[in-house]
């Protein structure tokens, strides 16, 4: 039970007694605090009962000694048992208390009281309602949502850091210097002709080679994809002579007539000869092609007018039924077209290097 003069006292007055003898009241109500001061100062009387902070709250249990309670209970006994009189006691009673407890706070030093006062002012807004200071508390720790500016600067720090991660791992596969090496690789006359070459034979291949096997992909339930049918090749055609006869021919008139011509007639190889004798340099750079790439694209693009154009069998070599495969599949202008390519490469070759 909390004494009477410090049930008269204020929350901030009461939080501020508690400070001074070293307690922590952080979230206590009032009456839980009275409650906190009155034990702690009943058990430590003896050391606060000269303090003139305390010194009211011991006047005030001293008006609450055994023999004074002994003295009020007696002469309520031998009043007679109405309402009205236990009323008027009771009422008596608190009376009583109420003055001495006045009494002996006017009795309290002065400054200490004013000064409490002021201490208290300061924080009468937290010590009165702690349970809104803690809720405010918790509602401050809560994040709160970025503003536009914020989005905006991770945004930007985010795509940065993809640009540097992509822009290292574009360094560290050396991509560009890969690229270089292989623009430098296919910018010659030989890559054009590899080219060119290339495409006759993929041409002649799917007509040789017929696609006769099928192959199904069944349904998949995970994806619900619709069953398609491929077909494959038939490369048993490959041990028969109707595959060798017509691309043996293409290989003899394509590729093996005109690159052997190129080489006994290699103009580039002449030219020089003539100037090894004043630039070794010039000797090297002419000299780069065993056969003579101009020469290649000439003697093919004849060949081709000669076998598909004017019937020429080069005295029974070619088999006219091979070389009426080789000219629908392929395609006689095709023949023609690349070698004129080619042989437009090879001169503006040779045109850079001079």
């Amino acid at each position: 039970m909390s004494s009477l003069w410090l049930a008269k006292k204020r929350k901030a007055e009461l939080v501020d007694f508690a400070e001074q003898l070293g307690l922590r009241v952080d979230g206590y109500l009032k009456h839980d605090i009275e409650n906190l001061l009155t034990d702690y100062l009943d058990t430590h009387s003896d050391q606060y009962l000269n303090d003139p902070t305390f010194s009211a709250y011991y006047d005030t249990i001293a008006t609450r000694s055994p023999m004074k309670h002994a003295l009020s209970v007696a002469a309520v006994s031998d009043a007679p048992l109405t309402r009205s009189t236990r009323r008027r006691t009771t009422r008596y009673a608190v009376e009583s208390l109420t003055e001495n407890a006045s009494t002996a706070e006017e009795e309290s030093p002065e400054p200490r009281s004013t000064e409490r006062t002021l201490r208290s002012g300061s924080r009468s807004l937290s010590t009165r309602t702690p349970r809104t200071v803690r809720s405010l508390r918790e509602a401050a720790q809560v994040p709160l949502p970025p503003t536009p500016a914020a989005i905006a600067d991770a945004i930007e720090s985010g795509t940065n850091a993809i640009r540097e991660s992509a822009k290292k791992a574009v360094e560290k596969a050396a991509i560009q210097e890969k690229a270089i090496s292989l623009r430098d690789r296919l910018s010659n006359v030989v890559s054009v002709n590899a080219v060119s070459l290339a495409y006759e034979a993929i041409i002649l291949l799917y007509h040789l080679i017929p696609f006769t096997y099928t192959a199904k992909i069944p349904t998949i339930p995970v994806i619900e994809n619709s069953p398609k049918l491929f077909l494959l090749p038939d490369l048993f055609v490959l041990l028969t002579a109707g595959f060798w006869g017509p691309f043996a021919t293409w290989l003899a008139t394509a590729i093996f007539i005109p690159l052997a011509n190129a080489y006994f007639f290699n103009l580039t190889a002449t030219a020089a000869a003539a100037r090894s004798s004043s630039n070794v340099a010039m000797y090297r750079s002419a000299e780069e092609y065993k056969a003579d790439p101009l020469a290649f694209a000439v003697t093919k693009a004849l060949i081709a007018y000669l076998v598909h154009y004017k019937g020429l069998e080069f005295m029974g070599l070619f088999n006219p039924k091979n070389l009426a495969i080789v000219g629908r599949s392929v395609g006689r202008e095709t023949q023609l077209i690349g070698a004129g390519i080619a042989g437009l490469a090879a001169l503006w070759e040779s045109i850079l290097k001079r």
